[in-house]
This record gives structure tokens, C-alpha cells and sequence, in this order.
């Protein structure tokens, strides 16, 4: 594949989850396996938009791994330099969906192939050869090597002049009693677009008010930080804030919403859409992701940036 606009790098998870939704896992009796891992959820989504993407990771040379590959080749992302580890497991993870759209995983990533390898196991030039890198916080959170890899590539980004896309993307499960703030601020402070949730905003930049966030651009490379929650999603620029409600949707599964709501604003940036429209792809994406079963929005189609005159979303 030429000509990438994405590349993303990061760790893809085995899932395994009860066949029958809201069932307990120790009184399922048949369990279904897919994949998911945040920034596998965004190639995939964008994928899924029309954009031409790549993601790269390590995972074991084991069932989950080449699932894994197998899937995301199949939708159309480039994996031409996913690493093989054949001396450690591709990661999994156990999912409940619980009533009221909650959910409990059971993840088991402790010395999986992605939470080792480190930026030299992976193609530098190639990582860099789109107009956005997308990295999150949970490679930085899930090992040293991981911390050591994501800030490489920031630094990279950033002196190459590749668009550098951060999701904060923070689990305390992960952090080990490690301080978020000191762990996560030098990826935020490389990001060009910054994704966090309000709560994340508030533990990282000390807020999640719109105009103290817009002061706080003068101190970050950002120039755009999106803020959101179940309620909607705001982008703060130095020349505005946009902010959109989310859709009412019948929420099935919450997994991804954040990485479908990620990759909607990065499609419809790509495109050169307005601030505005950018936060109507991204929440189209994200009510898509929780409406349907699954970790990345499947079934999400091409749409359109452009909103009709009942202000949903015109889809193609």
C-alpha cells in the first residue's frame, strides 16, 4: 500500500467475550473471540471511512495474532509491518457487557510481544510516511519499552513534520501506581490534535473548561484539543470552540467509542473539513460504535462531512 494518510502503532488485544450478551463470563457457556486494542480500532474505523491506513504492532506468532493480521488485512489496512514475536503472546482480554451499558474486563498483557518491543523493532520511515501518526497513552502505560517507543516517535513526528494525533486514552489498571500526569505529559505536549475524555482533561491539564483549555494552546505544540463524554464532544482551537451533543442511540456495547469517535474527526480532518464537521463525523462514528456489538464500529460506512437540514448526518 502507497500513499498512506494514517499509520498508527500500537497493541492489538485477542477479546474474548460471552456469545450471549449481558451474560456473565463464569456462567457463559459459549464465549466468541474478535479483536480490538485501541489504535487497531482506529485503523480499522478508518479504514472502514475510505482512508488508506496502516497500522503496525507486535503480536505472538499464536491463534490471536494472526486473527489479528487476518482481519485487519481483510478491511483493507496495511500490515506489512506488523512484527511476529514468536517468543511471547499476543495479549487478551476478558469482556462483560453489563446492564446499563457498563462493562468489566479481565485483561492479561503482562509480557505480551507488544508490551517489549521497543521503536527499533519497528520501520521508523514507514511509521512516519503518512500525514498523521496516531499514538495513544496506553502504550506508554503498558511497559518501559512502550513509554520508550511512543516518545521516540513523538519526537520523530514532530521534527519531521508528520501531524501528530495523541489520544490520552488513560487506564488506571494499567498505570501500576504510576503518576498519570508525569507518565502522559510529554506524549500530550508533542501532539498536534489532542484527544482526552473530561475526566482525563481534568486529571492531565487540570480542567476540562473550554476557554481555559484554548488559553492553555499557547503552552502545547496542539492546535486542536477535543474534549468529550456520553453527552458530546467540543474541539478547542485558538479560533473558536465548536461543540456538538451526541447522538440518542441505543447503547449495546460502549467499547470504542472513544476510537471510533477518534478516527470520525481524523477522516473528516483529512479532508480538510471545518472544526465543526469534523466533531459530526466523529460523533456519527462514535454513537455507531455503541449501537452495534464490538470493539471497532462495525458496519460503520462512508459518510459525508456535510450535515442536512435536521442536523443528522447525510450518510452515502
Amino acid at each position: 500500500m502507497t500513499d498512506l494518510e494514517v499509520v498508527t502503532v500500537g497493541e492489538l488485544l485477542g477479546v474474548v467475550e460471552p456469545l450471549d450478551l449481558l451474560s456473565r463470563l463464569e456462567s457463559a457457556v459459549l464465549l466468541q473471540k474478535s479483536i480490538g486494542g485501541t489504535e487497531v480500532n482506529v485503523a480499522l474505523t478508518l479504514a472502514r471511512l475510505g482512508h488508506r491506513v496502516g497500522w503496525a504492532g507486535a503480536v505472538g506468532d499464536d491463534p490471536f495474532g494472526r486473527l489479528g493480521i487476518r482481519t485487519l488485512r481483510g478491511e483493507g489496512v496495511d500490515v506489512s509491518r506488523v512484527v511476529v514475536n514468536g517468543s511471547a503472546p499476543t495479549g487478551v482480554y476478558f469482556k462483560e457487557v453489563l446492564a446499563l451499558g457498563g462493562l468489566d474486563n479481565h485483561p492479561y498483557r503482562a509480557g505480551s510481544a507488544a508490551s517489549l518491543a521497543t521503536h527499533r523493532d519497528f520501520d521508523t520511515d514507514y511509521l512516519l510516511s503518512g500525514r498523521v501518526l496516531h499514538l495513544s497513552g496506553i502504550t506508554a502505560a503498558i511497559s518501559s519499552a512502550g513509554q520508550e517507543c511512543v516518545a521516540y516517535l513523538a519526537g520523530q513526528a514532530r521534527r519531521r513534520g508528520v501531524h501528530l494525533s495523541v489520544d490520552a486514552n488513560v487506564r488506571r489498571r494499567l498505570l501500576h501506581g504510576r503518576d498519570a500526569k508525569k507518565l502522559l505529559t510529554p506524549l500530550l505536549r508533542a501532539a498536534d490534535t489532542l484527544f482526552l475524555s473530561r475526566s482525563e482533561s481534568v486529571l492531565l491539564l487540570s480542567t476540562d473548561e473550554p476557554t481555559r483549555l484554548q488559553a492553555l494552546l499557547k503552552s502545547l505544540a496542539a492546535t486542536t484539543i477535543v474534549i468529550h463524554d456520553p453527552r458530546g464532544a467540543c474541539a478547542i482551537t485558538d479560533q473558536g470552540i465548536a461543540r456538538i451533543d451526541a447522538r440518542t442511540v441505543n447503547v449495546v456495547d460502549p467499547t470504542g467509542a472513544g476510537d471510533a469517535l477518534v478516527a470520525g474527526y481524523l477522516s473528516s480532518w483529512l479532508e480538510d473539513a471545518s472544526v465543526t464537521d469534523c466533531l459530526q463525523r466523529a460523533e456519527h462514528c462514535a454513537a455507531h460504535a455503541v449501537a452495534s456489538r464490538g470493539d471497532n464500529a462495525v458496519g460503520v460506512t462512508r459518510i459525508s462531512p456535510r450535515t442536512s437540514c435536521d442536523g443528522e448526518v447525510d450518510i452515502r
